[in-house]
């Protein structure tokens, strides 16, 4: 007779949770490494909230949430293909939400997470999952965050041309450097995105950085980051208000695309992609997917 078990995901179970979040329609572009720093590495890691159920010691399927700002987030959920429709998922989720409520958290959101996340939702092509979350009482409010595909593949990413007339306006581009963390994160908290600056530290201690930056009169006006959301993923990106439309993001964006190129990397994704238009304009991106976050009561409020 077989037994199954609920275990904190651990350092085994990152190769069959790559390998299986692979195998997701377009979803191909994880490797081990993004994997171990969104779960075992991740500063919100928790191994009663990050689980595995093994059968016969086997994992069978994984689910991986964490608290952060008081409220309960999952990232990601998956059950293998052989099991599906066994209840895993079931026993998975009923484990997880019955912890986070023992722990007084009165709600959680599902398909993405604060401060790493793997997608920024659940996509909208995964039937199954949808009906699974819609069952157990999660709601959406179906507005579509997307991500946008790029062919890097003979793209001609020379800056050449907007680098001389960003010269003109005493603006400057570079790769960015460990110092200039102070300046990023100065950046992002006047202009209300205090989340960028931390997956942006993050890319700083890439080697070699992926963080591009530019400097108006040597004042850091803004910054583009890339392999930081996901291996294969840009974003994000910030230009001081007062600078947009000078083509500042243009080059900066085209920096990060150009690392990949250079890498032999054929395509790449823009995550939770916005304004659509300028992507498209820039460089020929297109929407590739779209997502839908949900979100479910655990203790009502009194």
């Amino acid at each position: 007779m077989s037994t199954r078990q609920i275990v904190a995901f651990a350092e085994q179970h990152i190769a069959p949770f790559c390998r299986w979040f692979n195998t997701l329609p377009g979803n191909d572009l994880w490797t081990e490494s993004s994997v171990r720093l969104r779960t075992i590495h991740d500063p919100t890691y928790d191994p009663q909230l990050m689980i595995a159920l093994e059968q016969d010691g086997v994992p069978v399927g994984f689910l991986l949430a964490n608290i952060a700002n008081d409220t309960g987030w999952i990232r990601a959920f998956i059950v293998h293909p052989d099991y599906q429709r066994s209840d895993i998922g079931t026993a998975m989720f009923n484990t997880v939400e019955e912890r986070l409520s023992r722990r007084g958290v009165g709600e959680i959101n599902a398909g993405w997470a604060v401060p790493n996340y793997f997608l920024p939702g659940i996509d909208i092509n995964y039937t199954p999952a949808i009906v699974f979350l819609d069952q157990r009482g999660y709601q959406t409010n179906r507005e579509t965050r997307v991500n946008m595909e790029v062919r890097l593949q003979g793209q001609d990413l020379s800056t050449v041309s907007e680098e001389g007339e960003l010269a003109h306006q005493q603006i400057t581009t570079r790769r960015a450097q460990p110092a200039d963390a102070d300046s990023i994160r100065d950046l992002c908290v006047r202009h209300g995105a205090p989340e960028w600056a931390a997956e942006t530290m993050r890319a700083l201690e890439n080697e070699p950085v992926t963080v591009f930056v530019a400097l108006q009169q040597g004042q850091l006006c803004a910054f583009a980051t890339h392999s930081v959301c996901g291996p294969v993923h840009f974003g994000p990106m910030l230009t001081d208000p007062e600078l947009r439309g000078k083509g500042i993001g243009t080059v900066l964006l085209k920096h990060c695309l150009a690392d990949w190129q250079s890498a032999g990397i054929s395509r790449c994704e823009i995550m939770w992609a916005g304004p659509i238009s300028f992507y498209a304009r820039a460089i020929g991106a297109t929407i590739c997917k779209g997502f839908w976050t949900f979100r479910k009561t655990l203790i009502e409020s009194s």
